[in-house]
């Protein structure tokens, strides 16, 4: 009888416990909004590559592309996350197929995006499609798609300006929007 008690209370703590750390509770890779970067280092088994303050920075990889991951804290608080690109290509159209890349996995993982868009700044190489890298790296051309869930704004975005293209995806938290505000707005008057 102890052993049918025991199995059952360790298959009940295995169950409740896989439940507590499933793949769904984290927000960004391994973490949760609000965790200090103590707990985002512990979280995080890749070596820190840049560390300043507010700032946890680290080189890897996702679907096969070199990214540098970073995590932005507001009062030792993670209010934000980000994968941005870390390759570069010739052919700056390349970096298109980039941002469609990350658009097609965070897809299949969120579903289609509230919002998919790009938008010409201005139109000088609009009809002319092997020229929209150039347009994207002067700032010409825009690409952006966001989704929601219950408590994270994810955003994917292909930019440019002065030949250089960022491509990145975020993350931010949606509860703790008011705490990076507040420092924003004090960071601004501490200009004045």
């Amino acid at each position: 009888m102890r052993k049918v008690i025991k199995v059952v209370v360790t298959g009940l703590f295995i169950l409740v416990f896989s439940g507590i750390c499933s793949a769904d509770d984290f927000t960004f890779r391994k973490t949760k909004w609000g965790m200090t970067p103590a707990e985002v280092k512990a979280s995080e088994p890749l070596e820190i590559a840049k560390e300043d303050e507010g700032l946890l920075g680290y080189k890897t990889s996702v679907i096969g592309k070199d990214v540098f991951v970073a995590y932005f804290f507001i009062d030792n608080q993670l209010t934000r996350a980000r994968y941005v690109l870390a390759e570069s290509h010739s052919n700056k159209s390349d970096f298109i197929s980039d941002y469609k890349d990350f658009k097609k996995i965070l897809i299949k993982k969120y579903g289609n995006p509230v919002k998919d868009e790009s938008f010409w700044k201005n139109d000088l190489y609009k009809d002319v499609y092997s020229d929209w890298g150039t347009a994207i790296s002067l700032g010409h051309l825009v690409y952006f798609s966001t989704w929601s869930t219950s408590d994270t704004e994810i955003s994917n975005i292909l930019m440019g300006e002065n030949y250089d293209i960022s491509c990145i995806v975020e993350y931010s938290s949606k509860n703790l929007k008011e705490i990076e505000k507040k420092a924003q707005d004090k960071k601004a008057l501490e200009a004045f």
